[in-house]
């Protein structure tokens, strides 16, 4: 199936190349969400996150004919996309990118029709915080997991790296989530 996907998906390349708008297009649409997330952990700032999409589809289309091997489009798209969130980032470094409380309350206020209860608000809020405070190459992977159906596989090509190194970074982020939360749930009860 892998293997078939990655022919199929050379073939859109190869097509876009040849200038076919619909294959470019279905490129993009087929990685949107996992390109979403590595855009959002490099950028930090979810606010300006269509701007840079919209950059890097840009930079896609105008570059799409330099890329030599059409099966290492993923990770060509990752590079892609990396370089224009650092650029964005180091454009706006005079802006410190923090997720604070403050922000993600102002979100869940935004969308409080998808909490049916305060609690799980409270938990929301919790695990943003926590995603956020992740080490970057853990939020990366976690990142990537979590958004979309992209493989380990797939994950490894994006980011360079064995596939074992991606499961061991996923196993660790989610343990680091588990202990965050625990930990502040902790201090609640405590008081602290």
């Amino acid at each position: 199936m892998m293997a078939k996907q990655i022919q199929n998906e050379s073939a859109l390349v190869c097509a876009a190349q040849k200038g076919r708008k619909d294959a470019l297009q279905q490129l993009l649409t087929r990685n949107w969400s996992w390109l979403k997330g590595v855009v959002y952990n490099v950028a930090g700032n979810a606010d300006e996150l269509d701007d840079i999409m919209q950059d890097i589809c840009i930079k896609v289309i105008t570059k799409i004919d330099t890329l030599r091997e059409p099966e290492c489009f993923r990770p060509w798209l990752a590079v892609l996309a990396r370089r224009q969130a650092l650029q964005y980032r180091r454009r706006n470094a005079r802006k410190p990118i923090q997720l604070s409380e403050e922000i993600i309350e102002q979100k869940c206020d935004e969308n409080n029709q998808l909490f049916e209860n305060i609690e799980e608000k409270e938990r929301y809020k919790q695990l943003m915080l926590a995603i956020h405070s992740l080490p970057e190459k853990y939020r990366e992977v976690f990142m990537l997991q979590h958004s979309g159906d992209v493989t380990y596989g797939q994950i490894a090509e994006i980011l360079d790296v064995p596939v074992t190194t991606v499961q061991i970074r996923l196993v660790r982020a989610r343990r680091m989530l588990y202990d965050n939360i625990i930990n502040r749930d902790e201090d609640k009860v405590l008081g602290k």
